[in-house]
This record gives structure tokens, C-alpha cells and sequence, in this order.
């Protein structure tokens, strides 16, 4: 049975002067293993005390940089652009949504089955059981994140700017 997929906006919302946020799961299932992965950094610029644009960078450091665009940055990827930073010796560079023809949708399948594939052995950031109906991944860096439930049936990307909710829709 094919995975049901829900993708959140990437809109940016008003916060304080923080550098930490959270993402709350709401609706979770009971007993059920919740995995996140931290796929790119963010930086949000401030106007008029509330957040005005947010730049996703990676560099080579992160665990999904070769993955995603080679080893040396230069990896053609059909779903995100790469621009690396001029003079950046640790290949950092700025991400963002290849053009507008990709879909949400298709990311969303582009990620999980890069972090769910075997042949990747990628590690989740952070695994939490739910054991009630909410779940709560607290103090994390600003980013782009990945959250995939344990039984494969939910996957939600979202920004934390600084504290988001989201609606496990995918009951078992």
C-alpha cells in the first residue's frame, strides 16, 4: 500500500529573536517511532519584527550533501538547486526548490526515499515513540527537516520558524 504523504507549506511565520525552535506533532499514534532528519539549515531575515525570507544552505558537512548534489557540489539534482557560496572552503552553498515545476509532492518522494533506502544508511537526527497524542521535537536549529513515522505511513516536511505544529493525518 502505497504511503499516504502529507507536505506542509514552506511558508515563513512571525517569531522572536530566537535561534531554536520545535516542531510539534499533533495527532500522533500512540507507541509509534517518529524519525527526524535535519535535511538543510536556515537563516531568516528579520522586517519589521517579524520574519521576512528564509535562505536554506547545506555544505558538505551535512550528510546528505554527496547524496544530493556529489561529493565536489556539482551533481546535477532534478529537484533543488545548489549555488555554492564564493570562497566557501567547506562547499557551502545556498538550496532552493529547482524551478518552479517541481511539486511539494515530488520532494516530499525524493527525500523519504532517500533517508528510507538501505543502500544510504542515513541516521535520523532524533527517533521519538509517541506516547501520547502529541509529540514535541524541541530545541532544534533553525532548518528544513523531514519527519517519517515508523510504520512508513506519514511524512511531513516543514521549516521550524521557531515553533510549528503539524497534523499526523495517517492513522493506523
Amino acid at each position: 500500500m502505497m504511503a499516504v504523504v502529507l507536505v506542509l507549506s514552506l511558508s515563513v511565520t512571525a517569531f522572536a529573536a530566537e535561534d531554536t525552535g520545535s516542531i510539534t506533532i499533533t495527532n500522533a499514534t500512540k507507541g509509534e517511532e517518529y524519525r527526524l532528519y535535519h535535511i538543510f539549515d536556515a537563516t531568516y531575515s528579520v522586517k519589521d519584527g517579524e520574519a521576512h525570507s528564509v535562505l536554506y544552505t547545506i555544505n558538505k558537512n551535512n550528510t546528505f550533501f554527496e547524496y544530493m548534489f556529489g561529493a565536489d557540489g556539482t551533481k546535477p539534482n532534478p529537484y533543488f538547486s545548489y549555488t555554492p557560496k564564493e570562497g566557501s572552503l567547506t562547499l557551502e552553498g545556498v538550496v532552493a526548490k529547482k524551478d518552479e515545476t517541481v511539486q511539494d509532492e515530488d520532494i516530499t518522494k525524493y527525500l523519504t526515499d532517500m533517508v528510507r533506502s538501505e543502500t544510504n544508511n542515513f541516521t535520523a537526527e532524533r527517533t521519538e515513540t509517541a506516547s501520547a497524542g502529541t509529540l514535541v521535537f524541541g530545541d532544534l536549529p533553525y532548518g528544513y527537516y523531514l519527519i517519517d513515522k515508523g510504520n512508513g505511513a506519514a511524512v511531513t516536511i516543514d521549516s521550524n520558524t521557531p515553533n510549528v505544529q503539524v497534523i499526523d493525518k495517517n492513522q493506523i
